[in-house]
């Protein structure tokens, strides 16, 4: 697997999923019954803006570093106040020229009662992952295959949590495959909140996997998508999209509240959001 989500730590991509998972997690602590979060692909945690690597792409510079220089503007805060969710756990760490990743995102915001599975399967970005969470008790770091891990951990014993699932796409086959264990997911947990995010390309298969998952009638199925180019354009990571299933209440309504200025700031193409399965 040639993927090294330092090259694209802090991007757009990054920026739409993380504040989406943050609005989701805001809504699942507002009861006090333990939350089991799985994080299916881990990778390191944490991600030095400033190393060669990511220095070498700048994608963070069009997608958190946007942001973060748009809410000093004025007559900004307003707006940018509905980003508070993402804002509150990431701007320290990007003023010091680092952007945390999901598994610390989540980690951070564990009660005594909730617990974190962080899963990464190479060796030398699990080493750096155990270190991230080495701080947090009630986080544990297992190197499964993702989806096995998804496996082994669902339902819960907690009975309430969330799965995220953010593939490198690096196979060809990724979303078959993902076609296949989202069944999995409805035969195994079908009350649990599920975060699927996915690349769009020109040539990804984006509405069959849209279509699988409306098929699958689990309720308060959304999508939103975010482009930065357009759809069709050839050989290029056009945009992104996320699936969220079991959708928490409030978190479309406060995504899509956010997406102007998330638009503006990043100099987005083209923002899409849909129920694939009716809200109620």
């Amino acid at each position: 697997m040639n993927y090294r989500h330092v090259f694209h730590a802090g991007n757009f991509a990054d920026v739409i999923k993380h504040a989406v998972l943050a609005f989701c997690i805001d809504y699942l602590l507002r009861k006090e019954n333990p939350l089991c979060l799985v994080d299916a692909h881990g990778g390191a945690g944490l991600y030095d803006l400033r190393s060669d690597d990511a220095e070498k792409t700048g994608e963070w510079a069009k997608g958190i570093g946007a942001l973060m220089n748009a809410a000093t503007g004025a007559g900004m805060a307003e707006r940018v106040a509905a980003l508070e969710p993402y804002l509150r756990l990431v701007r320290e760490d990007v003023g010091d020229g680092f952007y945390p990743g999901s598994p610390l995102l989540l980690a951070r915001r564990l009660r005594r009662q909730d617990r974190l599975i962080a899963n990464e399967l190479h060796a030398s970005t699990r080493d750096a992952l155990h270190g991230t969470l080495a701080e947090f008790p009630a986080a544990r770091v297992t190197g499964m295959d993702a989806y096995e891990c998804i496996r082994a951990t669902i339902p819960p014993k907690e009975r309430r949590g969330l799965v995220l699932i953010d593939p490198p796409f690096e196979e060809k086959n990724e979303f078959e495959t993902l076609i296949r264990q989202m069944r999995e997911w409805k035969k195994r947990w079908a009350t649990g909140v599920f975060l699927l995010w996915y690349p769009i390309k020109a040539v990804s298969p984006t509405d069959a996997l849209k279509a699988e998952a409306a098929a699958l009638g689990l309720p308060r199925t959304w999508c939103v998508e975010t482009l930065i180019y357009p759809r069709g354009r050839a050989l290029s990571l056009n945009g992104c999209g996320l699936i969220l299933f079991n959708a928490p209440f409030t978190v479309p309504e406060a995504v899509e509240t956010a997406l102007p200025t998330l638009a503006d700031a990043m100099r987005l193409h083209e923002t899409h959001t849909a129920w694939l399965v009716p809200g109620t």
